[in-house]
């Protein structure tokens, strides 16, 4: 829509003003752009770098968090799997000093110990036992009773869960009341009491952990406000999210789930250097002032359509169409020079159309009396091989041989009749191969009273090729010309050949004889006659009925029949009939 609005407008406008126009857009234009898409382009590229770089650091405080959290939930499970502990744990004690023997014997025997001092974070097990003292591995559940982390955790209905808050409770410095606890009951199916192993990860090792991996970044994990770890230097208990994205240019958020509990971590940055960035794709900028030349091409090119289309089309109308009549432009757009000169193209068409209807009406006429001439001609050459008396006067001779006892002869009439019979037809010059390969049956037939032991013949027609309509008598006469011109002219015993089929799209219709032939002249002059047979070439000529057989099929068959005959004096001759399926019509089918 946009692009026919721009050429009827150029249509409309002075040259002076169509060059104006290609400066604005090709020249100024172009180079405002140009800035605007270098600048979108490096600012597009930086920030899609630092987002890759803070995406990065992210990932790693995560998966460095993580390998913590699953170190510790190992070394609680491994604790609540060993049944020696468990059933030191349900051990009903004395007295405390047969406690302390017993603790001695666990400690001294088990991996236990090693287990839980390879790291700096704290492993204490509460057993709802009396007879347990309090240790520092070891305390009975009344200890944990009043306790902040037992009261979360019994709430939390779970056999295990990892816990991360403020605990407001405890009388100590910001950083003892950063609480990372992983908690998990142990069951044991031959268990006596209620057991709880609590891992308490070290939040100053973590923080010390998660510090080497960047100092670049304000970065916070956060457990809902609660700040787990800040790399900012500020400790803060909470943060309003909002706030510190208001506060920064680019901001990088990520939600991970641990054990029930979810972490989000964001990373903050405020450095984009547009200028180094300038200096490390300057290859783009040079690109960018490349493309900016593409806009400029557009323009000259609608301006050249609105010159150039309008003048070819023009020509074109000049050239004339396949019949060399000059037609009359539909659609003249516009209204300058060119524009004016079509119009006075349209007016000189019209008048020279008015001259040429005025002779064509008198030609058109003239042509309708001579081809109804012809037509006429046609019939009355039709007739002559069409004798419609013939029929009744066989009947009768047929009847008066059966009376007097001759029935050979009455036989012979009777073929000749079928023969003729489809002739008397007036009104319908064809009929199918069935009906014509019938006749060609029945002459030759009676052919073979008067040649005798001389004459053979052989009909082979495909099935699928029997409802096909052909001129009638077209093959009859050619087997009536190999009879009397190839049999009758050789003393020796002969034969007759009938094939059709179809091949290739096409119908093919051969008849070869075994008789005298004819010379290549003749030959030729006969293929010369069929070339350009006409209703006043077939007056006066010799093989009437093979031209009129051949002029009926190319009238048929639209002019596209394609005729060969091959023959050698003493050895026979062949004639090949070609006609294109798709110019024949089948018995029962309507004319195209």
């Amino acid at each position: 829509m946009i692009k026919r609005f721009l050429t009827n407008l150029f249509n409309n406008m002075k040259l002076h003003n169509k060059f104006l126009i290609m400066y604005v857009f090709c020249v100024i234009i172009p180079l405002v752009i140009t800035d605007v898409l270098v600048l979108q382009s490096v600012y597009s590229q930086e920030y899609n770098a630092k987002r890759y770089e803070l995406d990065s650091i992210a990932s790693k405080y995560i998966a460095n968090m993580q390998s913590t959290i699953d170190y510790n939930v190992s070394i609680a499970r491994a604790i609540s799997n060993n049944a020696q502990l468990v059933h030191f744990l349900d051990h009903s004690y004395e007295n405390a000093y047969d406690y302390f023997l017993n603790y001695n014997d666990y400690i001294s025997q088990s991996f236990f110990k090693t287990l839980v001092s390879t790291r700096s974070d704290t492993v204490t097990i509460y057993a709802d036992n009396s007879t347990i003292s309090d240790g520092h591995y070891f305390k009975p559940m009344s200890k944990a009773a009043d306790t902040e982390w037992y009261r979360r955790f019994l709430n939390l209905d779970s056999d295990e869960a990892l816990m991360i808050y403020f605990d407001e409770t405890v009388d100590s410095r910001i950083e003892k009341r950063q609480k990372i606890l992983f908690v998990k009951r142990i069951r044991f199916y031959d268990s006596k009491c209620d057991k709880i192993v609590k891992i308490e990860i070290n939040a100053s090792d973590m923080r010390t952990q998660l510090q080497r991996i960047s100092s670049e970044y304000p970065m916070y994990i956060c457990c809902g406000d609660y700040v787990v770890f800040a790399r900012a230097g500020e400790a803060l208990r909470s943060i309003n999210v909002t706030n510190l994205e208001n506060m920064h240019k680019m901001t990088v958020h990520h939600v991970f789930m641990t054990h029930g509990t979810t972490l989000d971590v964001y990373v903050f940055s405020d450095d984009l250097i547009i200028s180094s960035v300038l200096r490390s794709n300057l290859w783009i900028i040079i690109v960018l002032i490349i493309v900016t030349l593409v806009l400029p091409v557009v323009i000259m090119k609608i301006i050249e359509k609105s010159l150039a289309t309008r003048i070819t089309k023009l020509g074109r109308a000049f050239s004339g169409n396949k019949e060399n009549k000059f037609l009359p432009i539909q659609s003249i757009e516009g209204s300058d020079e060119i524009s004016q000169l079509m119009i006075n193209y349209n007016t000189i068409v019209s008048i020279n159309n008015d001259l040429i209807n005025s002779l064509y009406k008198d030609r058109l006429k003239e042509r309708e009396n001579d081809l109804s001439r012809k037509n006429a001609e046609l019939l009355a050459l039709q007739s002559q091989i069409n004798p419609h008396f013939l029929f009744n006067s066989l009947e009768s001779i047929r009847m008066h041989s059966i009376l007097k006892g001759e029935d050979e002869t009455a036989e012979m009439v009777e073929k000749l009749a079928v023969m003729t019979r489809q002739n008397v037809e007036w009104g319908n010059d064809l009929v199918t191969i069935k009906k014509e390969t019938e006749s060609i049956e029945a002459y030759l037939y009676l052919q073979s009273y008067r040649f005798g032991d001389r004459l053979s013949f052989d009909i082979n027609v495909e099935k699928e090729c029997e409802s096909y309509l052909i001129p009638k008598l077209t093959l009859v006469t050619f087997v009536e010309n190999a009879c009397v011109h190839g049999i009758e002219s050789k003393s020796s015993a002969g034969w007759i050949f009938v094939r059709v089929y179809s091949d290739e799209n096409e119908l093919w219709m051969e008849i070869e004889d075994t008789g005298g032939g004819m010379q290549d002249d003749d030959i030729a002059e006969l293929l010369k006659s069929i070339e350009n047979v006409s209703i006043d070439h077939i007056k006066g000529k010799k093989h009437v009925g093979i031209l009129n057989a051949c002029l009926r099929m190319k009238m048929h068959s639209e002019n596209t029949v394609k005729i060969a005959i091959e023959s050698e004096e003493g050895v026979g001759m062949s004639v090949v009939i070609r006609v294109p399926l798709d110019k024949l019509r089948r018995q029962g089918e309507k004319e195209q």
